[in-house]
């Protein structure tokens, strides 16, 4: 998750030296000519001066602002300390085609930001002598493989640890698995494989069955729904009245519209039952303000008592508690402090949502946004960082535009080699004035774009520069692979997802894929 916050971070702690002078007019000139020139590039002083809350607000509200101008955010954020409001605002539309904008008060899904309230129930319960955290699948869940549920534990599931494969990942996932209609118990016999890829409790490996599984091991406990368990014992207990497990045959009121970006224009995103294919494992929507009542209550014994919530703060393998990631830092962003950072993000189908909160400084972050910015190179994560160092008074820049949209215009106005050799030269000779985070996600993204037309033979050369690019990375020879098996070369097919399965062994993708070439080769 984080070389610094996230997976990146974009804040440093930089400054500029000057060259020292003979004469002092000469040099403050040169002083205040350097001053006004980083001003100018960054929106801010590099040099840490410490700031007013006020005038915090206003920079987050700047940086903000800026990551909406470039489509990289859209929705509401919220920052605050110790419960009081720092800043509330959001920025865009909550429904494009009716041009309702969006507000605090608006509803967005929050994917995997589900997993801490799953994770809360759990504790619950622990805390209540229902369950221990030790107890095996098996011992709730009549149902499943008792020899592979015999084998993980409940603190396996919690910390993605189990060695079950993530069901999300499987080829059927969006073409199927999506539009299913079933039981959440249904669902969870027809698609869940008990095969598993590491010993219980030896590796970290993110797997939303696992959170899929704990929901129905709420269920079974309770013997009751559990979007009924999440709304009486946490919903209801801490006034968390705008928040809910999305039902698809429901109206809900103020919801905002989910959207995905593409290359300069918005669409509306692909249809998902919730409530069936996603269930405890990521399904809830909530609000801003609502958000801001969850973090207030976990300082509290309003939903556990102080042994059982440093439980559920505690980290277990790549610093992954119940439903969060829990990280130390030492000497922060060069505070002298020495902080926790707890954060977490989300997504799914048109939504995008990332958490942070440093309980020592009582600091929290939400971010709910409902056009997926979050497969935008990690965009979200990046306003978070961005945030963080305007509050702990760390030099900041001011976001960039993202390079592919660049690029994309380009292969539009020309062709798919000329955009690659454009951006071949933005890459060498303006690399600082573009966004090329994610770049890896985008590339393959912008491949799957041409291959979504038709257009095979671009999306190819795309992928190829990719690999050029990150030879090490498993998800781009699975891309090619894919791109070869539709052009019916197979043996390149198979070359790809040969080598997809050397980088990542995990990847039950490339496993099927090769089955299905065999066929193919001989029929």
């Amino acid at each position: 998750m984080s070389s610094t916050f996230f997976s990146r971070s974009r804040i440093q702690a930089s400054g500029v030296t000057f060259v020292a002078k003979s004469n002092k007019q000469h040099m403050m000139k040169n002083f205040m000519s350097a001053i006004l020139m980083m001003i100018s590039i960054s929106g801010f002083s590099q040099k840490k001066v410490l700031k007013s809350i006020q005038e915090k607000a206003k920079e987050i509200d700047l940086v903000i602002g800026k990551y909406h101008q470039y489509d990289l955010f859209n929705g509401s954020a919220l920052v605050a300390q110790n419960g009081k409001i720092i800043l509330k605002k959001s920025y865009g539309k909550a429904d494009i085609g009716w041009n309702v904008d969006a507000t605090s008060d608006t509803k967005f899904r929050i994917g995997s930001i589900t997993k801490q309230f799953t994770g809360m129930l759990i504790m619950q319960l622990k805390q209540e002598g229902k369950i221990r955290l030790d107890d095996k699948i098996s011992d709730h869940l009549a149902w499943y493989n008792k020899t592979v549920g015999d084998q993980i534990t409940i603190s396996h599931l919690l910390s993605h640890t189990s060695g079950l494969p993530n069901y999300t990942d499987f080829p059927d996932f969006k073409t199927k698995m999506v539009f299913e209609n079933l039981s959440a118990k249904e669902f969870a016999i027809k698609y869940f494989k008990d095969n598993l890829s590491f010993e219980p409790g030896t590796k970290h490996s993110y797997c939303n069955t696992g959170y899929y599984l704990l929901g129905l091991i709420i269920e079974a406990v309770t013997n009751k729904p559990y979007e009924q368990v999440l709304k009486e014992k946490i919903f209801d207990v801490i006034g968390m009245k705008n928040t809910a497990l999305e039902d698809p045959k429901q109206i809900i009121s103020k919801f905002a519209q989910g959207y995905d970006f593409d290359y300069g224009r918005y669409q509306k995103t692909d249809y998902i039952n919730m409530k069936t294919a996603i269930f405890a494992a990521g399904a809830m929507y909530s609000t801003a303000n609502d958000m801001l009542l969850w973090d207030q209550a976990l300082y509290t014994d309003a939903l556990l008592n102080e042994e059982n919530r440093k439980i559920y703060f505690t980290p277990f393998l790549n610093g992954y508690a119940n439903g969060l990631v829990v990280q130390k830092h030492s000497n922060f962003l060069k505070t002298n402090k020495d902080i926790t950072l707890i954060t977490h993000s989300g997504g799914i189908n048109g939504f995008s949502c990332n958490i942070a909160r440093i309980p020592e400084d009582r600091i929290y972050v939400i971010l709910l946004d409902n056009t997926r910015a979050g497969k935008r190179g990690g965009q979200l994560e990046a306003v978070i960082d961005d945030v963080l160092g305007i509050w702990y008074n760390a030099p900041v820049s001011l976001p960039k535009p993202l390079v592919m949209n660049e690029v994309y215009k380009k292969m539009q106005a020309s062709t798919v080699e000329e955009g690659i050799l454009y951006l071949k030269d933005l890459k060498r000779n303006k690399f600082s004035a573009y966004n090329f985070n994610g770049f890896e996600n985008e590339l393959n993204k912008l491949s799957y774009k041409f291959l979504g037309e038709g257009k095979a033979p671009s999306a190819l050369k795309i992928i190829d520069y990719a690999v050029s690019e990150f030879p090490e990375s498993f998800n781009v020879y699975d891309t090619r692979g894919e791109i070869y098996f539709i052009q019916k070369n197979y043996p390149e097919a198979k070359k790809n997802y040969q080598k997809t399965l050397e980088i990542n062994p995990n990847n039950d993708n490339a496993k099927q894929m090769l089955l299905k070439i065999e066929r193919e080769i001989k029929n």
